[in-house]
């Protein structure tokens, strides 16, 4: 006889009701976590990590804690996750003219730390209506027609919005860039011979007195960091006492002029000086051996004061 297979009926309708009971179990986890995950967000951004207290630290003393917590817009009581930490950040520059840095942080569960940096008096900008004692970065603490004593001076700049506590710039975006690169060159403190004031009222005749000895007519903006170090290393090749005039010819000479020789008139002359053949950080394709060239003509522009 033939062997007959028999199927029980039963066993398949058990091994289904069995996978359908174990997706059910699955999706009812599933639906437990995202309730949970749910819930814990939601306390977080209600309930837990509310702000009990506010620490300030820095050096912005011409304010109290409680002053620059108020101006951040950010209360005890608020949520911790729920603060935009830049949009308080850039709030409170915006509020104090004082401070030019601000670093606000959540230290968990109820802490908010903030940390402030004061601005520090660097640049009297001269425009048409005074001056705008700006800080280190150009924030301008300051709008008076008097400029403050020690500061590195600035004129021919065309600010637009001269307000105190915004941040110093021109509709020319050329002058934005001159401003920011002289900034920039003066916050690094590696010049050996310090620049006292800068005259960018003609962009390509720019005009810098370099420790109140030098008259630097460095020509049109560009390059302006490797014409300041080519006046550096001219200056160096002179005595402590002497004056006088430096103008930039063309991008790898620089013409000197003794101040007292210019004074005396054009009876005295004096032979050409050499400079170094490479500057700092160039090779000889981009500065070949020159000459400081020299001259008895009485300079137009005026003499370093």
């Amino acid at each position: 006889m033939r062997d007959v297979e028999k199927t029980s009926m039963k066993n398949d309708k058990n091994d289904r009701r069995n996978r359908r009971r174990g997706r059910g179990r699955v999706l009812y986890g599933l639906l437990i976590v995202l309730l949970a995950a749910g819930l814990i967000v939601t306390l977080s951004m209600t309930v837990l990590f509310n702000i009990e207290s506010i620490e300030v630290t820095g050096d912005a003393k011409m304010y109290k804690a409680e002053e620059i917590a108020q101006a951040t817009g950010i209360s005890a009581g608020d949520n911790m996750l729920r603060v935009d930490l830049e949009k308080a950040e850039q709030r409170a520059l915006d509020n104090l003219i004082n401070v030019e840095e601000i670093s606000i942080k959540r230290k968990f569960p109820n802490t908010l730390l903030i940390d402030v940096k004061k601005c520090v008096p660097t640049y009297n900008i001269k425009y048409e209506f005074g001056v705008l004692v700006t800080s280190q970065t150009g924030k301008i603490i300051e709008n008076s027609m008097n400029p403050q004593e020690g500061l590195v001076t600035i004129s021919g700049f065309d600010a637009k919005e001269p307000v105190a506590g915004k941040w110093i710039y021109s509709e020319d975006a050329r002058d934005t860039k001159i401003l920011n690169a002289f900034m920039k060159l003066i916050n690094e403190g590696n010049l050996e011979y310090p620049i006292i004031s800068v005259d960018m009222t003609k962009a390509n005749n720019i005009i810098v007195n370099l420790d109140n000895r030098f008259q630097f007519d460095m020509g049109n903006w560009e390059e302006i960091d490797y014409k300041i170090s080519f006046a550096q290393s001219v200056i160096s090749e002179h005595p402590a006492d002497k004056e006088g005039y430096l103008t930039m010819i063309g991008n790898n000479q620089v013409s000197f002029r003794n101040k007292a020789d210019v004074e005396r008139g054009p009876q005295t002359t004096e032979a050409p000086t050499e400079v170094p053949t490479e500057m700092p950080g160039s090779t000889p394709s981009v500065l070949p051996s020159t000459q400081i060239q020299t001259s008895t003509q009485a300079p137009s522009d005026l003499p370093v004061q």
